[in-house]
């Protein structure tokens, strides 16, 4: 059910970086809160990591177009310390302003 969503994401971040290959965005890896703190951020990398393999693997996008991080269990959409599958996701942000500025 998530490929849709992955194919959007890709096609439009393909699209972007082809007319500016200086683009640069941030895909952050999110779980729930069930498991250790230590655990969530391991798995929190691991599904950062999974997308950005697949967005390069299955799109035109270069591995320098994107960086990964781990946020753990730090931002829950769903405030709850109880298993929740919205909690568990990736968001893509463009951050080429961002580093810009340095």
């Amino acid at each position: 059910e998530e490929i849709p969503k992955l194919d959007r994401i890709g096609e439009t971040i393909e699209r972007i970086v082809a007319g500016n290959p200086d683009e640069v965005f941030l895909i952050e890896g999110h779980t729930d809160a069930v498991g250790t703190e230590a655990a969530n951020m391991n798995l929190s990398i691991e599904r950062a990591e999974a997308v950005k393999q697949a967005l390069t693997e299955f799109f035109n996008i270069p591995p320098e177009a994107l960086e990964t991080v781990g946020r753990g269990e730090l931002y829950l959409k769903i405030p709850t310390e109880a298993a929740e599958a919205e909690n568990r996701r990736v968001s893509v942000r463009r951050i080429t302003p961002l580093l810009a500025r340095n």
